[in-house]
């Protein structure tokens, strides 16, 4: 019987190995090709910025785009199982929430403003806030609120 048990752990450790090397020769081609991938895209965008024709009509890119949130405060605690976000970023940007919960996605209205609702777990719960504008550009903020049905 002991011969069956040492065989089968000899047998598992084999196994075990090829298993994860296969993991990470996979990890290892796969981020290859990423990284390849995004060479050659960052190489086309920089030759069509030298050689797309300046116009005059063009908005106004120094403005960048940016994420503020006006409610609620960094830390705050909340006593409900949903919590509203309101804040402000660039006008008609999409602006997506994500949280332990779930994630949801809402457009600011033409003056930049958002509001959208978040579902919360008990406990700390990070909320990663990502706006996009209209050219692609992209701000993030991270915001931690704590839920809690403790008496204060």
């Amino acid at each position: 019987m002991r011969k069956e048990i040492t065989l089968a752990i000899v047998f598992g450790f084999i196994l075990g190995l090829l298993i994860v090397g296969g993991i990470w020769w996979t990890n290892k081609n796969s981020s290859g090709i990423v990284s390849e991938s995004e060479d050659v895209v960052q190489q086309e965008a920089a030759s069509q910025e030298n050689n797309s024709p300046q116009t005059t009509d063009r908005p106004d890119t120094d403005s960048a785009i940016f994420v503020d949130i006006d409610s609620p405060d960094e830390g705050a605690i909340i006593d409900q199982d949903e919590v509203k976000l309101t804040g402000r970023t660039s006008p008609e940007a999409i602006v997506v929430l994500i949280y332990p919960e779930g994630e949801t996605i809402v457009a600011a209205d033409d003056q930049g403003n958002f509001e959208a609702t978040a579902l919360l777990v008990g406990g700390a719960n990070e909320i990663e806030i990502a706006a996009y504008d209209q050219q692609g550009n992209q701000a993030n903020a991270l915001l931690t609120v704590v839920y809690s049905t403790a008496k204060l």
